[in-house]
């Protein structure tokens, strides 16, 4: 087995699915792992074909989308350094349940799940890091779930108020708000168009409950996006 590169032991030993492992062992799996680089908009897993590998993201970001009936895509997440992707269904053997491509140039550490179930044999301890980070990965996909069952504008208002307590400061103005991404990535992972995402922009204005300010917004109402992000009416 070579000696792996030092960069890809770097984003292996911060990946959660093992954080758990040993030093010696994380090394072993990338060892073991195939690396390779792909420039920006490459399809690195395509919905519905088997899922032999999965991913590890050593530099750069990817998104994991799905495209809908009607050609829109829906961003359901985006993975960084040390961040796994299609872990899930490799691991399950099953097929690719969405799309992943390269948000920007990449490297990418391909893992084998028999790769991880032979580390497992090794250090059964890391099983139940792996099944808690599995856990919650379900949760998050049950979260983007219900938001799409909003309307665009209650979808956006869950959003800005999550962004809210995450990284909301104190203004004399309200609650400065950064948006974290493009206004076009933004209406991808909201899972409609620039268009209609302007046009909710415009709605929550129009009620008070915020100013738009290039990229980011000033919260009037932080109880009014609460409420509209939830469906819940006093």
């Amino acid at each position: 087995m070579t000696v792996p590169r030092t960069d890809v032991v770097a984003a292996l030993r911060s990946c959660r699915l093992w954080r758990t492992a040993s030093p010696d062992a994380v090394e072993w799996l990338a060892a073991s792992a195939r690396v390779s680089d792909a420039p920006r908009g490459t399809v690195l897993v395509t919905e519905g074909e088997p899922a032999e590998r999965f991913g590890v993201v050593v530099a750069g970001k990817v998104r994991v989308c799905h495209v809908q009936a009607d050609g829109r895509t829906v961003v359901l997440e985006t993975v960084g350094s040390g961040g796994a992707f299609a872990a899930v269904s490799a691991l399950a053997g099953g097929r690719y349940p969405a799309t992943v491509e390269a948000v920007t140039p990449v490297t990418v550490a391909w893992i084998e799940p028999e790769s991880v179930f032979s580390m497992l044999d090794a250090e059964p301890q890391v099983l139940r890091s792996l099944v808690a980070d599995l856990a919650s990965r379900v949760v998050d996909l049950t979260s983007v779930v219900q938001t799409l069952a909003l309307d665009v504008p209650e979808r956006l208002a869950r959003y800005l108020f999550q962004r809210s307590l995450a990284a909301g400061e104190a203004t004399p103005e309200g609650l400065r708000v950064p948006l974290d991404m493009t206004k076009t990535e933004l209406a991808a992972s909201l899972g409609t168009v620039p268009e209609t995402l302007s046009r909710a922009f415009a709605r929550l204005r129009d009620d008070g409950v915020l100013t738009v300010r290039g990229s980011e917004v000033v919260v009037h109402d932080v109880g009014a996006l609460a409420r509209l992000g939830s469906r819940y009416e006093e």
